[in-house]
């Protein structure tokens, strides 16, 4: 059978991408990526060599765009105000609603990515944990630093705590599975979905609590304006 029209290696990545999120990457096999694809094995080899080189690049390939557009947000808010740093809110609008938007309102390519990445992010064997970390680790640090500018009086062991309950709750209300999940129970299916309806209750929420993680152990609050305030 013929392959689709376009590059080989962009259908494969494109391919192994969304049978990743899907399946993950233990139960998906060449075989599966190159039948997905509509190329030969013989072409992803060629293209990769091997299962976990192609993993790599999949998940390199948005991950510098999606930083970038989170360096652009929080660029925004420093040429806003010349002279001084972005607010704790706006720290995490930065680093949260680029996300969402491209979780939710992306397509189908970037929903698969999404899910792949939240998937990556807690795996702890391996080649798999090492190319994450080379690839996450430094953002991470780069994040980290704005948090401790909007906060220079936190601990760091607060800040790391705080960092990790924000990430853990943007990829949550990411997950297409956790928002069918309480949907199903709740009856609010549609809404877990919606950008808009999500990115602005996440920004609350993510706000009050990480206010209250630093602020806890500051002689004086973190930007205790009222909440929702720039």
């Amino acid at each position: 059978m013929a392959a689709p029209k376009g590059g080989s290696r962009e259908r494969l990545l494109d391919a192994a991408e969304s049978l990743f999120a899907e399946r993950g990457y233990d139960a998906t096999s060449i075989r599966d990526i190159a039948a997905r694809s509509g190329d030969t094995i013989g072409t992803l080899s060629h293209h990769f060599r091997f299962k976990n080189v192609l993993l790599s690049e999949v998940v390199r390939r948005r991950f510098h765009e999606l930083g970038e557009m989170r360096r652009e947000k929080y660029r925004g808010f420093v040429s806003a105000s010349p002279g001084a740093k972005p607010t704790l809110k706006q720290v995490i609008e930065s680093i949260l609603l680029p996300f969402v938007d491209r979780a939710l309102s992306g397509g189908e390519e970037w929903k698969s990515y999404i899910e792949l990445l939240g998937r990556m992010m807690y795996v702890a064997h391996g080649a798999h944990a090492g190319a994450i970390a080379d690839l996450i680790d430094p953002l991470s640090i780069e994040l980290l630093g704005w948090l401790h500018d909007a906060a220079p009086e936190a601990s760091a062991e607060d800040l790391a705590h705080a960092y990790r309950f924000m990430i853990g709750s943007m990829i949550d209300a990411c997950s297409e599975f956790s928002a069918h999940r309480v949907g199903r129970v709740s009856g609010e299916a549609q809404s877990l979905i919606d950008a808009e309806a999500v990115s602005s209750r996440l920004i609350l929420f993510v706000t009050a609590g990480v206010r209250a993680v630093l602020g806890g152990r500051l002689s004086t609050p973190v930007g205790f304006q009222a909440i929702g305030a720039e």
